[in-house]
Parts: structure tokens; C-alpha cells; sequence
């Protein structure tokens, strides 16, 4: 083809027709700006294709760790409504159960609502991958980086109302296991590893004790806490779903 084109070339200079050889010359550079544009295309097509299959890989591995994400958010959700119900039983003011019956307040019951409560947090560890390598641009939709966004900001949120918690928790709340209980006696609760002797130590008297009104007060701002965090709880848990829905949206479109 070459050889044509330069054969081609050499008979318009000899008979010395200019004209044709200058639309000669202009159709070559128009066929080299058409092959570079070509090959441009080409190449770019085939970055676009890198990309989506890189954005398409990317979007999994949310996926998959927003699932996850979710399923330990509902474990700490159905923790908290627990520890919420039990916190109402405690106090006696139960709307629909009338009168907590006595067999409730027993070491078994009684320790692990006043000592426990859930600390977890849902990880993306994938998005968190995301942001430290600068890829969060492969994610096309830009709703969906706008999602993420938020979606930390929630979690900071959450961890931040978890940590309010924990603080209240162990500055005042702990005190209680501290100076008004036989602490031992908690060993042997469902919550516990331990199996100790307890014929020698006293029994709490919980009823007694919550007749304190410091005391009470405190189981009370544990329950007003606890019911803030299992409140955030649900509304990320709407908002991880939400993502997930997008995501799985995105992926089906490709």
C-alpha cells in the first residue's frame, strides 16, 4: 500500500500537474488524521472499558461490604431494643406490661443491664480502601459518591453517640457495680464465663437499691441514651439499604 501511494506521488511530480497532487497530498494527511483519530478512539473506548470494569469490581466490593455492614447493624439494632426493653423493666415503667414481677430482678437479669451495652460499629472497610487510593472517581454516579459521603458522616456520628455512652457509662453508671452491689454475685449470669461459689456472699437487693433515687436516675439516663443510639441505629440502617439498593441498580445497568 505504501509503495502505491509513493508510486502514485512520483507520477504527479514528473508530469508536473500540481493541482492533483496537491489534493493527492491533502487526501494523504486526511487519511494519517483519520488513522490518529482512529486509534485515539479506539484507545479511549478501551479505557472507558478498563474504567467500567474497574468501577464495576469497585461497586462489588461495596456491595459486599455493605451487606455485611448490614447485617452486623441489625444485630446491634435487635441488641439495643433488648437492652431498651429491659432498661423500662427495670425502672417499673412499662406501658403495656403493667408491674415488673420480682423473679425479674435477680443477678442474672439485672447485671448485664446495668454493666452491658452494644459498642459495635458497621465497617466499610472497602469505601475507607476507596478513599486512600484515590479511586473514588471510578464511581461514576455521582449520587452515589454524594451517598458515601454521607454515610460517613453518619457513622461519625454514630460512634461519636456510642462514645457519649461509654463515657456516662463509666463515670457514673459503673459506680453502681462498684459501691452498691456484690459485684461477685454477677459472675455466675448467662453473660459470664465464670462459675464461682456464691453461699458466702450476700445477695443484692435490687428493688431496694432502685429505690434510691441517684440510682434510679441513672438506669434512667442509660435508657435515655441507649434509646438515642438505637433511633441513629435505624436511620443509618435505612440509609446503608438505600446504598445497597443503588449499587445494585448500577451494577445491573452494566
Amino acid at each position: 500500500m505504501l509503495k502505491l501511494f509513493r508510486r502514485l506521488r512520483q507520477d504527479l511530480l514528473t508530469k508536473n500537474n500540481f493541482s492533483k497532487y496537491l489534493l493527492y497530498a491533502i487526501g494523504e494527511i486526511s487519511l494519517v488524521v483519520i488513522g490518529i483519530l482512529i486509534a485515539l478512539q479506539i484507545g479511549n473506548w478501551n479505557e472507558a472499558l478498563m474504567e467500567k470494569a474497574q468501577e464495576k469490581e469497585l461497586l462489588n466490593n461495596l456491595l459486599d461490604d455493605l451487606r455485611a455492614a448490614r447485617e452486623q447493624s441489625s444485630k446491634s439494632i435487635r441488641a439495643e431494643e433488648l437492652l431498651v426493653v429491659d432498661l423500662i423493666r427495670t425502672l417499673n415503667i412499662h406501658p403495656d406490661e403493667g408491674e415488673t414481677p420480682s423473679s425479674f430482678y435477680e443477678d442474672e437479669k439485672i447485671g448485664p443491664i446495668l454493666w452491658d451495652f452494644e459498642s459495635d460499629i458497621p465497617i466499610i472497610k472497602s469505601y475507607a480502601e476507596i478513599k486512600n487510593t484515590g479511586k473514588t472517581a471510578l464511581i461514576s454516579n455521582r449520587d452515589l459518591r454524594e451517598m458515601f459521603t454521607n454515610l460517613e458522616i453518619s457513622l461519625d456520628r454514630l460512634e461519636n453517640l456510642v462514645k457519649d455512652r461509654l463515657t456516662v457509662q463509666q463515670i457514673r453508671i459503673d459506680e453502681i457495680a462498684e459501691s452498691q452491689l456484690n459485684f461477685i454475685r454477677i459472675f455466675n449470669s448467662p453473660a459470664s464465663n465464670l462459675s464461682v461459689d456464691l453461699s458466702n456472699e450476700p445477695e443484692n437487693d435490687y428493688l431496694e437499691l432502685l429505690k434510691d433515687p441517684r440510682i434510679r436516675n441513672l438506669f434512667a439516663m442509660k435508657l435515655a441514651l441507649t434509646e438515642d443510639v438505637l433511633s441513629f441505629r435505624h436511620d443509618l440502617q435505612s440509609e446503608i439499604d438505600l446504598i445497597i439498593q443503588m449499587i445494585e441498580s448500577e451494577i445491573n445497568k452494566s
